[in-house]
């Protein structure tokens, strides 16, 4: 996720019709904001094997902004997906993990790369059904006739 494009569309959202400072009873600047969360996610450093690495753009993992601002981000390129009529019709989402039913592999190939082509960050994968089972979030899903079970 590019942190400083998505900080500016969450600025954006947030100060549509004045909306973050009504809804919380506030008085923040756009540009405090801004601040506020740049300041709560740049220059972050973590710990992975032993070593110390800083994170130089995204969110570090176990960010407690990570999940809100990766949510962001999607909605943001979702809307876009919506607004180009590219959305498939049945398509689901849970964090960064998306599950979408395609009429075909080649289908779903080109989506795949119209989602890869939204942002230069951005690398999505995509795993086909194998005997009618496909995993999404930490569980198997299957086609049981017309129902699907997991």
């Amino acid at each position: 996720m590019p942190l400083k494009v998505t900080i500016q569309i969450l600025a954006d959202r947030a100060f549509t019709d004045d909306w973050f400072n009504k809804t919380y009873d506030l008085k923040l600047q756009r540009k405090e904001l801004v601040e506020l969360l740049e300041m709560a996610t740049t220059n972050q450093l973590f710990q992975f094997d032993g070593e110390l690495y800083e994170q130089v753009d995204g969110v570090a993992m176990g960010s407690a902004l990570g999940q809100l601002l990766a949510n962001v981000f999607l909605c943001h390129l979702e809307d876009k997906l919506q607004r180009d009529g590219m959305i498939p019709e049945f398509c689901k989402r849970y964090d960064d993990d998306t599950l979408s039913k395609m009429p075909n592999t080649t289908a779903a190939t080109e989506f795949l790369n119209k989602l890869n082509n939204l942002h230069p960050s951005l690398s999505f994968t995509m795993e086909l059904p194998i005997d009618g089972k496909i995993p999404f979030v930490g569980m198997e899903m299957r086609k049981h006739g017309s129902k699907v079970e997991t």
